[in-house]
C-alpha cells in the first residue's frame, strides 16, 4: 500500500510541476504584453496601445495566478505528508518570507526606479521607499511588484495550517471522490464568494478569492479519482471554459468571472495529467528553477524594456527583443545566485 501510494503521488507531481513550469514561462510573454496593454493600466513601462497583446493579457489573466495558487494548495498536501507541522513552517519561512523580504529590498526597487524615469525623467533610486500608493510601484511609489504571489502564499499556508493539520489528524483522505464532477464544478463558486475582499488600487488582488483556490487544491485537486474524471472530460471540461468565458464577458457583463479561472483550472489539470506526465533531466531543470525564473523575470522585463525603448519604438523590435534578453537574463540570475551560498539562502533557491 506504501509502495503504491508513493508512487502515485510521484506520478502526480511529474504533471504538476510541468503544469507549474509552463505558467512561469508563460509569465515573460504576460507581463510583456502589459507593457502594451490598451486599457489604461500605465504598467512600470509604456509602448503603444496594441490589441494583440492586449487580448494574451485578457485570456491568460482568467487562469494563470489562481492556478498557481491551486498548484500550491496540492505542493501543500504532499508538503505536509513528508514533514512535521514544525519542519513545514521552517520551510515556508526560509522558502516563502524570507525570498519576499529580501527581494522587495534588492530585487524589486528597480521596478518603481525604472517607472519613475520612464514617467518623469528622473528619480533616486531609493525614491519609491519614501512614499506609498497601491503597492504595484507603476507610478514609482513603493512596491512588492510580482512578488505579492509569495508574500500571499507564505500568509495562506499558516492561516489555514490549524485546518489542514486537523484535516490530516484526523486521518481523512481528499474530498475528491466524493463529490460527482458537476458539484466540483459548482464549487468554483467559493473564489467566487471570495472575491468580494480585494486589496490594491490600480492593480487589485483578492486574498480570500485566491485563498479559495489554495484550499480547492489541497483538498480536492490531490485526489487520484477526480484527476483520473478531470483526464477524461478534459475537452469537454475546456469546452464549458470556453463557452462559459464568452457567456459571462458578452452576456452577464463578467458576474461570476471567478467561475471561469475554476474551469480553467480543471481544464488544466486534466490535459496536462494527459499530456504532461513525464519526467526528464529537462523537465527537472525547469521544475527546479520555476521558483527563480518567477522570483527574477518581471524585474528583467523592466530593464531591458527601459533601454530598448531609448533605442526603437517599433514594437516588431521591441518585443522579440525584450522577451529573448529577458529570458536570458533571468536563466543567468538564477544559475549565478544558485551557486553562491548566501544567494541561494536569501533567494529561497534550490542548490
Amino acid at each position: 500500500m506504501e509502495t503504491q501510494k508513493t508512487a502515485e503521488t510521484s506520478k502526480r507531481k511529474h504533471f504538476i510541476d510541468n503544469l507549474r513550469t509552463l505558467t512561469i514561462l508563460l509569465l515573460f510573454p504576460y507581463h510583456i504584453s502589459m507593457i502594451y496593454n490598451n486599457w489604461g493600466e500605465t504598467f512600470y513601462i509604456h509602448g503603444k496601445d496594441l490589441t494583440i497583446p492586449s487580448l494574451f493579457v485578457g485570456i491568460n489573466s482568467m487562469w494563470m495566478m489562481p492556478l498557481l495558487f491551486a498548484l500550491a494548495g496540492i505542493s501543500t498536501y504532499y508538503a505536509l505528508e513528508k514533514r512535521s507541522n514544525g519542519e513545514y513552517i521552517r520551510e515556508r519561512f526560509n522558502k516563502l518570507f524570507l525570498p519576499f523580504v529580501f527581494g522587495v529590498l534588492l530585487i524589486v526597487p528597480i521596478q518603481p526606479y525604472l517607472a519613475s524615469l520612464f514617467l518623469r525623467g528622473q528619480a533616486g533610486y531609493f525614491d519609491s521607499f519614501t512614499w506609498l500608493t497601491d503597492l504595484s510601484g507603476y507610478d514609482g511609489a513603493f512596491s512588492i511588484g510580482h512578488l505579492w504571489f509569495i508574500l500571499f502564499l507564505f500568509v495562506f499556508s499558516l492561516v489555514s495550517l490549524p485546518l489542514l493539520i486537523w484535516y490530516k489528524n484526523k486521518g481523512k483522505s481528499t474530498l475528491g471522490d466524493k463529490l460527482p464532477l458537476p458539484a466540483v464544478v459548482l464549487l468554483g463558486l467559493l473564489p467566487c464568494i471570495g472575491s468580494v475582499i480585494k486589496i490594491g488600487g490600480e492593480s487589485t488582488k483578492s486574498p480570500t478569492e485566491n485563498l479559495a483556490y489554495f484550499l480547492l487544491g489541497y483538498f480536492l485537486l490531490t485526489n487520484e479519482k477526480l484527476l483520473e474524471k478531470l483526464d477524461k472530460y478534459r475537452f469537454q471540461l475546456l469546452g464549458c471554459f470556453v463557452g462559459y468565458a464568452v457567456f459571462s464577458l458578452y452576456v452577464i457583463d463578467g458576474e461570476f468571472f471567478e467561475m471561469i479561472s475554476w474551469l480553467a483550472i480543471l481544464a488544466a489539470l486534466g490535459l496536462s495529467r494527459h499530456y504532461l506526465d513525464f519526467s526528464g533531466k529537462n523537465a527537472k531543470y525547469f521544475a527546479k528553477s520555476s521558483f527563480g525564473v518567477y522570483f527574477f523575470h518581471q524585474s528583467w522585463i523592466v530593464i531591458v524594456a527601459f533601454f530598448i525603448f531609448k533605442v526603437t519604438d517599433n514594437p516588431l523590435w521591441q518585443i522579440p527583443t525584450i522577451f529573448l534578453v529577458a529570458v536570458g537574463a533571468t536563466y543567468l540570475s538564477y544559475e549565478i545566485c544558485r551557486r553562491i551560498a548566501i544567494l541561494r539562502w536569501m533567494f529561497g533557491l534550490k542548490e
